[in-house]
């Protein structure tokens, strides 16, 4: 019975390293993915982009104004159709798909940029 006993407990010991390991890789992934935020532009600039009374996925988060950094990379839409950035105006409602970018991973860099509706008056 004592070797049966140490074979269960090492498939048991086994079998939690493996959901640990599954699990620490799915945060991982899950931090890796685009966040998208719903906000109205405030400020624009060649560098960043400001949107007021930002929404976040979370909904326990509460509304509030974010930075976001723009590269050459950024991708600037109107609807369906790819603008430039001279396109974003304060006043504009965006959808922004972003992710977090520098050493402490606060900051957001916007990877893609939709404008959503007009501005609101």
């Amino acid at each position: 019975m004592t070797t049966r006993r140490i074979a269960i407990s090492l498939l048991a010991a086994l079998t939690l390293l493996m959901c640990a390991t599954v699990s620490a890789r799915a945060q991982q992934d899950n931090a890796a993915e685009p966040e998208c935020l719903k906000g109205t532009v405030a400020k624009v600039s060649e560098t960043t982009l400001m949107l007021k009374g930002t929404t976040f996925p979370n909904e326990t988060v509460v509304k509030r104004d974010v930075t976001f950094l723009l590269d050459k990379d950024t991708a600037y839409f109107d609807g369906a159709k790819r603008v430039s950035r001279s396109a974003l105006e304060p006043g504009n409602i965006v959808l922004v798909f972003c992710k977090a970018d520098g050493k402490d991973g606060k900051d957001r860099k916007a990877r893609i940029v939709r404008i959503i509706g007009g501005k609101k008056l």
